[in-house]
């Protein structure tokens, strides 16, 4: 039984052998199939392994037969065994040809191209040792940065700067980069905020208390001017009356009172614009310790 199991090995080692030998076997035998595979080859593999099947027993046993008689029988019964199987198995075997490799054991392709140095900033082996580089790279290994602002393609509307595999677009003062990156556009008008609202009121406070400053100082220097004038005038009445005043005819009275009241018209208008400027300085305090009035 041993030289018979040795002998059913050799033969389909044998066998094996003659298949790698002939030409449908041997590389280069058959036709190239797909990319990367060079050649395919037919194997024939010899398997050994142990089934299990319902194995009959035969039982003797004695009976009474007809005639009052013993009778010798059998029945049969059955059990689970073991036996070896060996069979020859026909496999195709996928070569890869240089710079080519499968993706997992066993596949019958070979799609999966090798490159020596591996592709660089997102690139893909798509060939032996040629990288497809993704875009703003280039090179043999996809190490070369592209300058896209130098291809003579106009990408950006005003500015164009290079980065690390692409580029970005500036804007000059006064305008802003649109929503798709590339064009300039004008800037939109920010809405007043407080901080604005409060500085315009301090700056129009602070001109209007210089423009009342100013109105106040014109009409102090015209009631001095007044004052003098009135004094002169009646040192040169006196002077030159033939008369006491009180003898004075009304009409010249009227005219002197006329004087009087425009002085006195003027004390009044310096005292109101002098309340108004303190009024604004009462609000210019109220803005808060951190403004500075202006005068």
């Amino acid at each position: 039984m041993g030289s018979r199991a040795e002998l059913c090995t050799v033969l389909g080692g044998l066998s094996f052998l003659l298949l790698l030998m002939t030409g449908e076997g041997a590389k280069g035998g058959s036709l190239k199939e797909s990319q990367g595979v060079c050649s395919k080859q037919t194997l024939v593999v010899p398997l050994r392994y142990n089934e299990s099947y319902s194995q009959p027993v035969y039982k003797p046993y004695l009976t009474l037969c007809s005639g009052r008689r013993v009778c010798s029988t059998y029945r049969t019964t059955y059990h689970v065994a073991w036996r070896e199987v060996r069979r020859e198995v026909q496999q195709t075997h996928a070569v890869c040809c240089q710079g080519w490799k499968k993706r997992h054991p066993g596949a019958l392709t070979c799609d999966e191209a090798i490159c020596a140095k591996p592709c660089q900033n997102g690139g893909v082996c798509v060939r032996p040792d040629q990288c497809e580089c993704a875009p703003g790279w280039g090179g043999k290994h996809c190490h070369v940065d592209v300058d896209e602002c130098r291809t003579g393609v106009t990408l950006c509307s005003h500015g164009c700067f290079n980065t690390a595999g692409s580029f970005t677009c500036g804007c000059p003062w006064g305008l802003v980069l649109g929503p798709d990156g590339r064009t300039c556009a004008e800037r939109a008008p920010e809405p007043p905020t407080s901080a604005s609202i409060l500085s315009v009121a301090v700056r129009e406070a602070g001109h209007d208390e210089r423009a009342l400053r100013r109105e106040i100082r014109e009409l102090r220097g015209r009631l001095e001017r007044l004052e003098q004038w009135a004094s002169q005038a009646g040192a040169w009445v006196r002077a030159v009356l033939p008369m006491p005043p009180e003898e004075l005819q009304p009409e010249q009275v009227a005219e002197l009172w006329g004087r009087g009241d425009r002085i006195e018209s003027l004390s009044d208008q310096v005292l109101l614009l002098e309340e108004r400027l303190g009024a604004c300085s009462c609000e210019d305090n109220s803005l808060g310790p951190g403004l500075n009035r202006r005068s």
